[in-house]
C-alpha cells in the first residue's frame, strides 16, 4: 500500500473528529485574561487638610475586584478603582511623606498588585470660600490655566469689571508713572462656565476729587476683597489704582489703618492673632502706609504668624524666597521705588512647610497639583532693574 502524504492527513483529521464526540460541544481558544494594571497609581503632594485620590485601571476577566493598602495595611472598605484619603494632616515625625499606597486587583483566578503611589503633605491652601489668599487655589478644576488662557488691558481713565473670573493684582514698578501718565497693567484669567460665582474688578479713582481713605472706604462691600492698590498723589497723576475680588457666597470685613513704616510689623502681627489677613498695602505722599486687612465670616479662629519687609526693588526676589522657604504665603504686595516694596507674608501657626514658587516663569522643583496665585508684579521696565512676577502655592 502507498501512503501519500494526502491519506496522513485525512487520516488525522478523521482521527480528532473521533476524540472530540461527546465532548460537549466545539473546541474553541480559552477566553480568559490575567489581570494586568494598565494605569499605575501616580505619587502626589497635597496641600494640608485636603484630600488626595488615587485610581488605577486594569484589564482581566470580569467581574474585577479592589483592595487599597496604605503602608502595607488594607484599608477597610476600600475596595474600588478609586480611593480618597481623609484630609491630609503631618505625621507626627514632621516628616511630610504622610503614606504609600498600593492596590491589589483580582478576577476569579488572577490578581496583580499595582506600584507604589507615595502621599506628601504640601503646605496649607486657603479653606474654600476664602478670598483674602492664593485665589486660584479655590479654583479646583483641571486644565484651568491652559484651556481657559487669560487676557490682559491697563487700567487708566476706565474701570474694569470682569464677571465670572480670578486675576493679577496690579503690576506696579516704574512703568507706572511713564511720561507723566499713570496707568497698571492687569492680567485676568476667565472660570469655567461651571463657575460663576466670582468676579475682577479693576478701577482707577481720581484724588483730586476725594482722599485716599474715602475712595477706598465707598468701593468696600461685605462680599468683595481688595487684592492690591497703588497710590499716585503726583501733580500730574493724583490717583488711585485699586483691584478687587467679588463673591457674594462669602461675607468679609475691611479695616483700613494709616501707619508709619516702623509700625508695619506690629500691626500686622496684631491683625494675625486676631484672624485677620492683610491684602494690600501702598504708601501715600506723605509717607505713611495705607494697609487693608480683612477678616472672614468663614473663619475667625485661626491664628496667622506673619513676617514683613520693606526693601528696594533689588531684593523683592529674594524676599520672596526667604518667606516661601518658611512656609509664608504673600498676603500683600505694594511700594514703589523711591518708598521701597511692602512684601507681607503669613502662614497659618505652625505651618512652616516651604511654599513652592514660579519666579519669572522658572518652577519651583516638587510643586505638587495645586495652582499656582499671581502675588508679585513688579514691572521694572524704565528703571534698569529687574522686573520680578511671582507665582505662589
Amino acid at each position: 500500500m502507498q501512503i501519500t502524504l494526502r491519506s496522513i492527513s485525512i487520516a488525522l483529521a478523521t482521527a480528532v473528529a473521533f476524540v472530540c464526540i461527546g465532548c460537549g460541544g466545539s473546541v474553541s481558544p480559552s477566553s480568559s485574561q490575567s489581570v494586568v494594571i494598565t494605569v499605575q497609581p501616580v505619587s502626589q503632594i497635597v496641600p494640608i487638610s485636603q484630600t488626595a485620590t488615587f485610581s488605577v485601571t486594569a484589564t482581566g476577566t470580569g467581574p474585577l475586584s479592589y483592595q487599597w493598602s496604605e503602608n502595607g495595611q488594607a484599608i477597610a472598605g476600600a475596595t474600588s478603582a478609586s480611593y480618597t484619603t481623609p484630609p491630609i494632616a503631618l505625621v507626627e515625625s514632621g516628616s511630610t511623606t504622610v503614606g504609600t499606597f498600593q492596590v491589589t486587583v483580582r478576577d476569579a483566578s488572577s490578581s496583580a498588585t499595582s506600584n507604589n503611589a507615595t502621599l506628601s503633605a504640601g503646605p496649607r491652601s486657603p479653606k474654600p470660600g476664602d478670598l483674602r489668599y492664593l485665589q486660584f487655589e479655590q479654583v479646583n478644576l483641571p486644565g484651568f490655566m491652559g484651556t481657559y488662557g487669560g487676557a490682559s488691558g491697563n487700567l487708566g481713565w476706565v474701570m474694569y469689571s470682569i464677571g465670572n473670573a480670578l486675576g493679577t493684582p496690579l503690576w506696579l514698578g516704574s512703568n507706572v508713572t511713564v511720561s507723566n501718565v499713570c496707568e497698571w497693567h492687569f492680567s485676568y484669567y476667565p472660570l469655567p462656565p461651571t463657575m460663576n460665582n466670582m468676579a475682577m474688578y479693576y478701577q482707577e479713582g481720581f484724588l483730586n476729587y476725594t482722599t485716599p481713605a474715602a475712595y477706598l472706604q465707598s468701593v468696600a462691600a461685605p462680599y468683595t476683597v481688595i487684592t492690591s492698590m497703588d497710590i499716585q498723589p503726583q501733580a500730574y497723576c493724583q490717583t488711585i489704582g485699586v483691584s478687587w475680588v467679588e463673591s457674594p457666597q462669602n461675607a468679609f470685613d475691611q479695616r483700613l489703618e494709616v501707619i508709619s513704616p516702623a509700625q508695619i510689623p506690629a500691626q500686622v502681627a496684631q491683625g494675625g492673632r486676631a484672624s485677620r489677613i492683610v491684602t494690600a498695602a501702598s504708601f501715600d505722599g506723605s509717607g505713611n502706609v495705607y494697609l487693608l486687612s480683612y477678616g472672614w465670616t468663614g473663619d475667625t479662629t485661626t491664628v496667622y504668624e506673619t513676617q514683613t519687609y520693606l526693601v528696594p526693588p533689588e531684593q523683592v526676589r529674594s524676599m520672596v524666597t526667604t518667606l516661601a522657604a518658611n512656609g509664608y504665603f504673600i498676603s500683600a504686595f505694594g511700594g514703589n521705588d523711591a518708598n521701597g516694596y511692602i512684601l507681607i507674608g503669613a502662614r497659618v501657626k505652625g505651618d512652616t512647610l516651604p511654599r513652592a514658587t514660579s519666579i519669572n516663569g522658572v518652577v519651583a522643583p516638587n510643586a505638587g497639583s495645586a495652582y499656582f496665585t499671581p502675588v508679585v508684579f513688579l514691572w521694572e521696565e524704565y528703571s534698569g532693574q529687574e522686573s520680578v512676577f511671582v507665582w505662589e502655592q
